[in-house]
């Protein structure tokens, strides 16, 4: 049980590196831009998608201003647009988009505006005078403005920030952004979400039973590798079960197990109650019923191994909590969507659940378990490259590279960048470059896709020195978060510079004339290269497509990560407690003083992380099923 608690505090250095994610950030392609300085796009066919409609995309430009309208073309305070100027009156879903659009601007844009660049703004969020961005960001719920971020930060005053000489947001004007997200006609078929309703609750014991009820009806031989995800945290925080926020969470829930998985297979997960807040997953069908190593611990299977980081992962006792523990084999056979995707998509855990052994270098990995021959592939012709001066997300020049997966059906792209001090450049050798890190992205046996980080010894690493994600405090990209909503669409073009660079100055730079055709077989034209990388995303569209997963928009882990690592409010301490908002607030008194100020404000995620087990404890007291006495003794010491 000692190994439990100390568990609460184990991760604090990657949490504290992760906090406030905004964009992701790693990876190929996702730093090139084309001679009008917009970022290059993938053209897919299912159907094409342009990865930086997510605004936290930091592979995209940043979000310039509104162009000042010309002469004759301003709105007449009556909101109708002036009839010499031969277009149609503005509509009232127009108007009232851009009242709340000002609303936000006015009270929020001097942290979030567009004037800022995402380096600038807080969180590297410098839309908020775009709703589109915010709702695809999920800090607005269509037709949930009570669960809307933006709502609750003003309405708690915690926007802007108390001390910042900003008075605080006006109840009138809170009401006209609350009154757009409201609204059903500018959400057709958005289901209202809007439930408003503290008492809502579904408690540990109710988890418990319902998971009972399930294993009842099955095969005692599969109810070991029976475990159950929950996303009732976000009802009991007053989120419907039918809204649009709940679908995101279990497009991200079936998003990040599949992500996470080694089968050849898409796996997916069962509803375990009426309400489909809680699923049932077989680790078979994610390969995840095998003994894994992180940071040389060996942990029997893969759920062990994230209920080990997980600080919210506690065991229970009671009838219900022993009766499932026995039946499943495990100390832990539920944990939350959020919390899980909290530990799992990072640094070494990650590459574990993906059976990337961190001990081995990484050329040793695309050799002999890929099954790449690097060297040969270059010599053969058998690989594709572009190269950019122009990486949003590298500070020096990049490289991307191609190669087939040789052991199964899969592609392999791999980047160059090029340290500072070396002062290496691509334009200086397009063969025999030394970078200064490397990253990778792959193609899993289902179809997904997986991300790799390595430095200029070729070893394997978290996160990287020379990218960078500008939403975290030190800027640096981590795997696998960093990667996934940059390539939420699969892979991104890169407008090669090198190879014309080359072509034009072949004799200046030394080539010979086999280099020159070795030149035009790897750095390929245009057309040849936007239809590799098409083809290559089409797997992976192919894979989200099986999984039920929409092939446009934002990334669903991203959203929920992001989501989860935001500050609290009340309702979603409430959630994640199991107790119902007004219950909480009633019960603040009892709790570690540093929780009252949820009573008006909230708290950063990892200081209630440090408070969880111990507030679980004191609030599970009435309840059948309770965290195990051990573990609530030893905190108390």
């Amino acid at each position: 049980m000692e190994d439990s608690v100390t568990r609460v505090d184990s991760r604090r250095t990657l949490r504290s590196f992760t906090l406030s994610f905004g964009a992701a950030v790693l990876a190929l392609a996702c730093g090139s831009e084309d001679s009008n300085n917009q970022p290059n796009q993938t053209p897919v066919d299912v159907p094409a998608v342009d990865p930086c409609e997510n605004p936290l995309n930091v592979s995209c430009p940043n979000n310039a201003p509104p162009p000042e309208d010309e002469p004759g073309e301003t709105l007449p305070s009556d909101g109708t647009t002036p009839s010499n100027s031969g277009t149609e009156p503005a509509s009232q879903e127009e108007l009232d988009k851009t009242a709340a659009e000002n609303v936000l601007s006015a009270n929020c844009g001097f942290c979030h505006g567009p004037a800022l660049t995402q380096q600038q703004a807080k969180a590297g969020m410098n839309f908020i005078n775009d709703i589109n961005r915010l709702v695809d960001t999920g800090r607005i719920i269509p037709m949930n403005s009570a669960g809307s971020r933006v709502i609750q930060y003003m309405q708690n005053g915690t926007m802007p920030p108390p001390g910042s000489g900003y008075p605080t947001v006006k109840e009138s004007e809170i009401a006209i952004v609350s009154a757009y997200i409201d609204n059903p006609r500018y959400w057709p078929g958005v289901k209202d979400a809007n439930c408003q309703d503290e008492q809502q609750l579904e408690t540990f014991d109710d988890l418990y039973q319902d998971i009972n009820a399930d294993l009842s009806g099955e095969d005692a031989d599969d109810r070991e590798f029976y475990r159950y995800i929950s996303i009732s945290n976000r009802f009991t925080a007053g989120v419907c079960p039918d809204s649009l926020e709940m679908d995101k969470e279990r497009q991200g829930m079936v998003k990040m197990l599949n992500m996470l998985s080694i089968d050849s297979t898409i796996g997916n997960v069962q509803p375990a109650n009426d309400s489909q807040t809680l699923y049932r997953l077989d680790l078979r069908d994610f390969g995840w019923n095998r003994e894994i190593t992180v940071n040389g611990a060996t942990f029997e299977d893969v759920w062990d191994a994230i209920a080990d980081a997980n600080p919210y992962a506690v065991p229970f006792v009671g009838d219900d909590a022993e009766d499932a523990r026995e039946d499943t084999g495990t100390d832990f056979p539920l944990m939350f969507n959020d919390q899980m995707m909290d530990v799992a998509i990072l640094g070494n855990l990650y590459y574990a659940i993906v059976d990337i052994d961190v001990n081995q270098p990484f050329s040793t990995f695309v050799s002999d378990v890929l099954g790449i021959d690097v060297a040969a592939n270059i010599a053969n012709e058998d690989a594709v490259r572009a190269g950019t001066t122009r990486s949003i997300i590298s500070r020096q020049d990049r490289l991307v590279e191609r190669h087939d997966i040789n052991v199964r059906n899969g592609v392999f792209w791999q980047s160059f960048d090029f340290a500072n001090d070396a002062n290496d450049s691509i334009f200086e050798d397009p063969f025999g470059f030394v970078a200064g890190g490397t990253e990778a992205i792959f193609t899993l046996p289902n179809g997904m896709l997986a991300y790799i980080i390595s430095d200029a010894n070729d070893q394997i690493v978290e996160d990287s020195d020379i990218l960078f994600d500008t939403s975290l405090n030190d800027f640096k990209a981590v795997t696998a978060v960093s990667c996934s909503n940059c390539h939420a669409t699969g892979f991104i073009e890169v407008e090669d510079e090198v190879g014309p660079f080359a072509r034009a100055n072949a004799r200046a730079i030394g080539l010979n004339r086999d280099e020159v055709e070795q030149l035009d077989s790897l750095y390929i034209e245009p057309a040849a290269f936007a239809r590799t990388v098409k083809a290559d995303s089409e797997l992976y569209l192919r894979a989200l497509q099986q999984a039920d997963l929409p092939v446009q928009g934002g990334d669903p882990v991203f959203r929920v990560f992001q989501r989860f690592d935001d500050d609290l409010v009340l309702a979603d301490a409430a959630g994640d407690l199991g107790v119902t908002i007004t219950d909480l607030r009633d019960d603040l008194d009892l709790l570690n003083p540093r929780l009252a100020i949820l009573e008006r404000a909230t708290i950063d995620r990892d200081d209630f992380t440090q408070l969880y087990v111990e507030s679980l404890c004191i609030l599970s007291e009435p309840n059948e099923n309770q965290p195990d006495p051990a573990l609530c003794d030893l905190i108390d010491q």
